[in-house]
């Protein structure tokens, strides 16, 4: 569902992030992005969101070669990807239910199947007492996993968790990689989760790919943090 065939990318000031990258990810999959700053991480989110395009190579999103659509194209396209962030990002004056909602408002979903969804997804990442509460009213757990709900709401295929633990502390976090987990597991939504907590990608192990100066140097189809720290 995630095909990257030979994709570099080299930014206008002569900087190159990504130097032939070679992925492929299954339906379905979860799979950890690891490395240092300035490693490529950034740079490939961007590339599988439509916010950049490669120099070179292709990157092939459910089929679609996202390098070549059209600018008009790219919000329709992104209608195949959920991206949550570590800052969360929600409307501040609409409550659980109105942020999660929003999504699903800006596709035209029709208003019953708006709250049919809303309401299930709410259930799903364990938040179905708080629809009429505000952000500020949260936890910062709580708040990621309203970002959660609200990338999940249209079914994505992919959902990308760019550090989604980044604010949170350990316990926090754990139960946000469960909650990742459990999306897998039952909306079969493939996940992508670029993270700079070892700890956690240690503890809970999936496929991990380590990038470090713009190349692939592992790919661990079995998971586990890369104790080389070299690479780290």
């Amino acid at each position: 569902m995630l095909v990257l065939e030979n994709v570099g990318k080299t930014y206008k000031n002569g900087v190159k992030a990504l130097h032939d990258i070679n992925l492929n990810i299954e339906q379905s999959e979860f799979v950890y992005i690891i490395g240092n700053t300035g490693s490529g991480k950034s740079t490939l989110i961007k590339l599988i969101d439509g916010e950049e395009v490669p120099t070179k190579g292709n990157v092939k999103v459910v089929g679609i070669n996202v390098g070549k659509l059209k600018h008009s194209k790219v919000p329709l396209y992104r209608r195949n990807i959920g991206v949550v962030f570590q800052d969360f990002r929600l409307l501040e004056h609409k409550t659980v239910f109105e942020n999660v909602a929003f999504a699903l408002e800006v596709i035209n979903m029709k208003k019953l199947d708006i709250r049919r969804r809303v309401r299930e997804v709410l259930e799903l990442v364990d938040l179905a007492d708080k629809a009429n509460s505000f952000p500020h009213e949260l936890s910062g757990g709580q708040q990621q996993r309203v970002a959660i709900a609200r990338a999940i709401a249209n079914r994505p295929k992919l959902l990308i968790a760019d550090e989604p633990t980044g604010n949170l502390d350990p316990m926090t976090s754990k139960t946000i990689i469960d909650l990742l987990e459990k999306i897998n597991q039952e909306e079969k939504t493939t996940i992508l989760m670029v993270t700079h907590d070892v700890a956690l990608v240690d503890s809970n192990r999936h496929r991990t790919i380590v990038l470090q100066n713009g190349y692939i140097v592992a790919d661990a189809q079995d998971g586990g943090y890369f104790r080389d720290q070299s690479i780290m």
